[in-house]
């Protein structure tokens, strides 16, 4: 995710590749979703955040995105939170 972040942040506007972390992060936790997995997909979320944050304030030499901005942007354009899809106990999917 960092490597893709890094690379991206330039080269398209924030509107357009927000759509397609949206589709990474729906398809991590559609891969990695199974019960008893819901700390790692926790962090992930946490960290691609954190990511997110970073990357966008080294887009320039600009003012800086600070958190409360960054929430506010989440709350406009939020991304998926992590959940479990798949039950292993029962071998069903949860929805």
């Amino acid at each position: 995710m960092n490597l893709w972040l890094k690379s991206v942040r330039n080269l398209v506007k924030t509107k357009e590749w927000w759509k397609i972390l949206r589709t990474k992060l729906q398809g991590h936790y559609q891969y990695y979703g199974v019960s008893g997995n819901m700390p790692s997909i926790s962090k992930y979320y946490s960290i691609t955040v954190r990511l997110v944050h970073k990357w966008l304030n080294r887009r320039s030499q600009k003012k800086r995105m600070s958190w409360s901005k960054l929430n506010e942007y989440l709350s406009c354009y939020p991304l998926p939170k992590p959940s479990i899809k798949h039950n292993l106990y029962t071998l069903s999917h949860v929805k």
